[in-house]
């Protein structure tokens, strides 16, 4: 069990929006950029066992969401974690498919009466981080806003999963200065 499982004993998850919030709009709605910081926000929920997932209309459109996926990295980056899909009943709202069991945070550029009224309802309304859709650091300020919502520790050091191919040496003769199995 890593150290960050070990200080909760909830599952945490993390829903991300795709548009407004992984694609960055302009003022008249028009698609400019990506958001920037997203393999870091993958990278953090793998380092923070963290389970992320796509909380979004893309969702509803695999094909969409294959191409988002091979846009911002190779399936077998063994480095970060990978959203899951989640598909929901739009008439019934996004926050039907939350645990709100689990120790959860959600990113949303757009949140629904009945989103707010489910939120309001669990009294889980400091678990959701609004963008207004045209913001491209909002994956960065939203990573920040999850380790303070989910209590996690500020980490130094970044480099390979503990679990990962990229964490074990080339050979015997060499090694990462600092790591640790």
């Amino acid at each position: 069990m890593s150290q960050a499982q070990q200080t909760s004993h909830k599952p945490r998850k993390m829903y991300i929006d795709i548009d407004g919030v992984l694609v960055v709009w302009d003022s008249r709605h028009n698609c400019i950029e990506l958001a920037r910081g997203f393999g870091r926000l993958m990278r953090f929920c793998k380092i923070n066992d963290i389970q992320p997932y796509w909380l979004s209309m893309w969702a509803l459109f695999p094909g969409s969401l294959e191409g988002v996926n091979c846009l911002l990295w190779p399936k077998t980056c063994p480095t970060m974690a990978h959203p899951q899909p989640l598909v929901y009943d739009r008439a019934a709202g996004k926050a039907t498919m939350i645990d709100f069991e689990s120790d959860f945070v959600w990113i949303e550029d757009g949140l629904g009466d009945k989103d707010l009224a489910a939120l309001t309802q669990h009294n889980a309304m400091d678990r959701f981080y609004w963008t207004d859709g045209t913001d491209g650091d909002c994956l960065i300020k939203f990573m920040e806003f999850t380790r303070q919502r989910l209590a996690l520790p500020i980490h130094d050091e970044w480099g390979p999963a503990w679990d990962s191919t990229f964490s074990r040496p080339r050979d015997r003769n060499t090694s990462y200065y600092g790591l640790k199995p």
